[in-house]
């Protein structure tokens, strides 16, 4: 305690004519004073370090975040070309859909056509709205939640990839598909035309041959001579069909034929009908296949009511069996009644 208690005395001497300066200081405040300047020192010291090590950090992340602020640009970047591809797929895909659905109304029209040509009828359905309406009807089931993959872009190109090649595909194939059922169509209308002017139905109602085509015993002479049709009984008055669509070239009554129809169907097609009880067609009307043109008679060279059906081809007489649908139903013969020569 008495070495603290000493002096120190500490004299400033000035240059020039200046007075001498004394300081008079214990050891107890010359230590003070001196820690004080250490610590002060050391405190120092100490700010400097922290302050030169956290400059050296905040510029280290400065650096960082400038890399990282240009790597998020360049994502970004290419993000913004990834979305502009992706609107340029989804305009073409928006394109070739609407070309789908164009083609597609194209070929439903064709179908329309194939069935009314075809003389197919299509239900009427009617389907209410009020049956996807969650408050008016039941719904249920287990909910299954949508899968997210991992790599939602990349799939994303992948399917609208895959769809653009579907699409092209789908397209491809109504491009060659028009073109056929239009060509179908076309050959169907052909077809049904023939078909409306070749004689391929029964003349009359019954089924009932009494004399076929061919060489025959004449029920009247009784000689031996060629029976250039068909004879169809049946019962005077009943309904007498035109067999095909045609023109009207002949009607008269004559002998030995009586009441009698020519009716010309073209490519060189022609069908008679003889022996009418009544004519309801005159030289020049258009009849339709299934018009009723006569009746079923017992005129001319005749021993009975019948249908006398003829087909003629190119000016020849031919078989009308083989132009009959359903020829074999229903048929009997005989040559006993209800002939003609």
């Amino acid at each position: 305690m008495n070495w603290m208690s000493k002096h120190f005395t500490f004299v400033i001497i000035p240059e020039g004519n200046q007075s001498v300066r004394r300081y008079r200081l214990n050891r107890m405040m010359l230590v003070l004073t001196v820690s004080c300047i250490l610590l002060l020192a050391i405190c120092s010291a100490l700010f400097i370090y922290l302050f030169w090590d956290r400059s050296d950090r905040i510029q280290k992340l400065e650096i960082q975040l400038t890399a990282t602020e240009a790597d998020y640009e360049q994502q970004l970047q290419s993000k913004r070309t990834h979305i502009t591809a992706l609107q340029g797929n989804v305009l073409q895909l928006t394109q070739q859909a609407q070309s789908i659905e164009r083609q597609m109304s194209e070929i439903k029209q064709l179908e329309s056509q194939l069935k009314e040509i075809a003389g197919i009828k299509e239900p009427a359905v009617r389907i209410s709205s009020s049956a996807y309406n969650a408050e008016t009807s039941g719904q249920g089931g287990e909910e299954v939640p949508v899968p997210v993959p991992a790599a939602a872009s990349d799939a994303g190109d992948a399917v609208a990839a895959k769809t653009m090649d579907s699409y092209s595909d789908i397209q491809a194939n109504m491009e060659e598909l028009g073109p056929s059922l239009k060509s179908t169509i076309s050959a169907l209308l052909k077809h049904q035309h023939t078909m409306r002017i070749t004689p391929t139905i029964w003349p009359a109602d019954s089924r009932k041959m009494t004399s076929q085509f061919g060489y025959r015993r004449d029920p009247i002479s009784g000689r031996s001579s060629l029976h250039n049709g068909l004879d169809i009984g049946g019962r005077r008055g009943d309904p007498v069909y035109a067999t095909a669509d045609g023109t009207v070239t002949l009607s008269e009554r004559s002998y030995p034929h009586g009441n009698n129809i020519l009716i010309d169907h073209g490519k060189g097609i022609e069908t008679r009908y003889l022996h009418l009880n009544a004519r309801n067609v005159e030289v020049g009307d258009q009849v339709v296949k299934g018009q009723q043109i006569g009746e079923l008679g017992n005129t001319g060279r005749s021993t009975g009511p019948h249908l006398h059906y003829e087909v003629i081809v190119n000016g020849s007489h031919v078989n009308p069996l083989p132009y009959i649908q359903d020829a074999s139903k229903d048929v009997s013969e005989g040559e006993d009644e209800h002939v003609q020569n």
